[in-house]
């Protein structure tokens, strides 16, 4: 099963904070080893002097009535691709059907179900207001399940620092399963980005909603590949629940507030083994501007709630997040590292063991960038910005790579359906195209407009 989503809401905030904090440091030889606005940099600047293992390891979990598990809904026979174009959503097959699945003209993101029945998608119905709606894949039986009103019902806080409006954070489906996970953010005049660290679901079919953690309590997630357990991540720790919300071990991995010099906070982000049996995850240092770089580290974390073991380290490029470091398999890492004078922007792209060990740089270039791993966990995606090596690129097996195309600002997104076909939002002109492509083969364009988020399913 391939259960996938892109948004570029990551990548154009980390463009931004980039063209913000200015220059970046040189390569280091140190061993590896609404006030609520007002205060979210100040928070992001001093977390790091307060203790995040002074957290609670005993905090309730509310359950619901029945934890019955639910019947496993096995994956499409085709592809199934899910996307926001111009403000709606939209569904395309694998053969060539499209469907326009709303008009409501203003959806900002999109999740399908990974057995392709039914799309959810995220609605701002106004300045201060989100819905969360589900459409089967057919378009038949649109309809919301969680209202703005449910929304506002999910705060816990003091009702004088009530927000005036409350949003949706993160939503995503549990594999095989048509209940529908999300957490709350504030709603606010002005810019800001800061979640409620809760978590609630919704099972689509039924519309039973479940409230699974208070605000503080939860966080954003991510499930493992058997949508047994969820990783619950903080901007200073990760927890283990299962997806019934039964068997919390709380805190397993516990770290400092990664400075982003921004109003945002800094999320890691876990990749589950592919059975489903541990994680690993890499933790940028707390200020990510120190001089000299300080080390990214890696933990790998068990699911039997024993603490996370500190299993290496890497140099990784400051505010480019090593989020993409770990392969699908956990056994490599691979990173790009800062090198040359000071502010020249020349970069390493290294691969390195799973615990840091046997660096090999692969490419030395201005603005490289590491992207991510195919599915092989062999081959990457990586980017040059100029140069010899200018344009976005798979490596090969053996020597060289292929260009996927020599504009480095073409290609805003990639993901990977399988080991040789990928989807990819491509700029061309003023509009976006999303392509469906093979490997040194022949090119889709699904559809092309104003797109920016995705989902995927096979």
């Amino acid at each position: 099963m391939n259960f996938k989503h892109v948004a570029l809401i990551g990548i154009e905030l980390m463009i931004f904070v980039l063209s913000a904090c200015g220059g970046i440091p040189a390569n280091q030889t140190s061993s590896p080893g609404q006030d609520l606005v007002g205060t979210m940099v100040a928070e992001t600047m001093t977390a790091m002097a307060s203790d995040p293992a002074a957290q609670s390891t005993d905090v309730p979990t509310l359950l619901p009535a029945d934890t019955a598990e639910p019947t496993f809904l096995p994956p499409p026979a085709v592809l199934h691709v899910a996307y926001v174009k111009d403000n709606n959503a939209w569904i395309w097959m694998e053969g060539g059907s499209t469907l326009q699945l709303t008009t409501f003209a203003d959806v900002n993101d999109v999740r399908i179900s990974s057995d392709g029945g039914q799309v959810a998608y995220l609605r701002d119905t106004g300045s201060l207001s989100h819905e969360l709606w589900v459409v089967n894949a057919d378009g038949s039986n649109n309809h919301v399940v969680a209202s703005q009103a449910d929304l506002l019902a999910t705060y816990s806080g003091l009702p004088a620092d009530m927000p005036s409006g409350i949003g949706v954070f993160q939503f995503d489906w549990r594999p095989g399963s048509h209940q529908l996970f999300y957490n709350t953010r504030p709603l606010f005049e002005g810019p800001g980005l800061g979640g409620f660290d809760d978590l609630h679901m919704v099972d689509t079919d039924s519309l039973v909603k479940t409230t699974f953690f208070l605000t503080g309590d939860g966080g954003r997630f991510v499930f493992s590949p058997d949508g047994s357990r969820l990783g619950l991540i903080t901007p200073t720790s990760i927890s283990l629940v299962n997806a019934d919300g039964t068997h919390l071990y709380r805190n397993v991995l516990v770290f400092p507030s990664v400075i982003t010099y921004s109003e945002y906070f800094y999320y890691p982000n876990p990749v589950w083994a592919q059975d489903s049996n541990g994680l690993k995850v890499v933790i940028p240092p707390g200020d990510p501007l120190a001089d000299p770089l300080l080390p990214s580290n890696v933990y790998s974390i068990a699911v039997d709630g024993s603490p996370a073991v500190l299993s290496g380290s890497i140099m990784a490029m400051p505010f480019a997040w090593p989020d993409e470091a770990i392969s699908p398999d956990l056994t490599r890492l691979g990173f790009a590292q800062p090198s040359g004078a000071p502010g020249s922007g020349v970069r390493d792209i290294n691969l390195a063991n799973a615990d840091g060990s046997g660096v090999v740089m692969y490419l030395n270039a201005e603005g490289a960038e590491f992207l991510g791993w195919l599915p092989n966990s062999l081959q990457f995606v990586f980017r040059a910005a100029s140069g010899p090596d200018i344009g976005t690129h798979v490596s090969s097996t053996a020597e060289g790579y292929f260009t996927i195309t020599s504009d480095p600002a073409q290609v805003r997104s990639i993901s990977w359906v399988d080991a040789t076909h990928y989807l990819c939002l491509w700029q061309n002109g003023g509009s976006t195209e999303l392509k469906y492509n093979v490997l040194s083969g022949p090119q889709t364009v699904v559809d092309s407009g104003e797109i920016w988020s995705y989902s995927f399913t096979r």
